[in-house]
């Protein structure tokens, strides 16, 4: 399990709003399920909350990095939800979906965060327990947790500080 701290009141909530609408958004819409936030903390390590994580960058007046991470139970029943295809282990469609529904949620937030003018990098699918994924050395993610119909997921979220 991941060693979390709770969020400065200090700490910017500018882009992890839009992230978490985008979020909830998309499992409406996609999923047909309302996601519950659970948690909100800052990361102070690098391991994702669960086994299967979705990773996607942003690039623009700043540089970002968003990571779904969904427990096993939850990647397995994303594709059946999106497009009618169980299944039963994770699987090329399960990543596929996963990496389209973080996109989904990516240009959902991006759209929320136009005057960054940012560019969606195209997700990654990680699996297995304890997988790592870095943000830059300066950059502190926000983990948010969720409950839903279908389990717990979590989202990451980092970004660097603005260009002047």
């Amino acid at each position: 399990m991941s060693t979390l701290t709770e969020v400065p009141a200090s700490h910017d909530v500018d882009y992890i709003n839009p992230v978490i609408a985008a979020t909830k958004n998309v499992f409406d819409t996609m999923l047909q399920v309302t996601p519950k936030r659970t948690g909100l903390r800052l990361k102070t390590d690098n391991v994702p909350e669960y086994e299967v994580s979705a990773v996607i960058g942003l690039t623009g007046h700043v540089q970002g990095t968003i990571v779904l991470s969904f427990a096993e139970e939850v990647a397995l029943a994303v594709p059946e939800r999106m497009i009618g295809v169980p299944s039963e282990t994770i699987n090329e469609e399960v990543c596929d979906a996963i990496g389209e529904l973080a996109n989904m949620v990516a240009g959902s937030a991006k759209a929320k965060l136009a005057d960054l003018e940012l560019s969606l990098g195209i997700p990654n699918v990680v699996t297995g327990q304890g997988h790592v994924v870095h943000f830059p050395s300066d950059v502190t993610p926000i983990c948010v947790s969720f409950e839903c119909d279908l389990g717990r997921f979590s989202i990451e979220v980092g970004f660097t500080t603005p260009k002047s």
